[in-house]
């Protein structure tokens, strides 16, 4: 059984954040839960779907190659413990395309 809980959030980086945050709202009534001036933060389900300005994220900006938009990276829920033996057994938290990924430890 995999240690990984499942997924918590995709994260997308925008070329146009205001327009994105429009669309997941007001066409798709997914809920705006936490809001910065280059980010936005929208519940989807029990999952997050984070939208980012360019720039929001650098490391993301870069695994794009170049593309204007598209996934930052992935968010996976995870204990302290499993999500601290994963990361020390892959070092670089990449698949093996490149995409990004982290770990968020559930609340309790």
């Amino acid at each position: 059984m995999s240690p990984v809980l499942g997924l918590h959030a995709a994260i997308l980086i925008c070329k146009d954040l205001e327009a994105q945050i429009r669309f997941y709202t007001d066409q798709l009534g997914f809920p705006l839960t936490n809001r910065g001036p280059d980010w936005a933060m929208l519940k989807c389900g029990s999952q997050v779907l984070g939208l980012f300005a360019h720039g929001h994220h650098p490391e993301g900006d870069l695994s794009l190659e170049g593309a204007p938009k598209g996934l930052s990276h992935f968010e996976f829920s995870a204990s302290d413990e499993d999500a601290r033996r994963i990361e020390q057994a892959l070092g670089e938290l990449k698949d093996a395309d490149g995409n990004l990924f982290h770990f968020v430890r559930p609340k309790t």
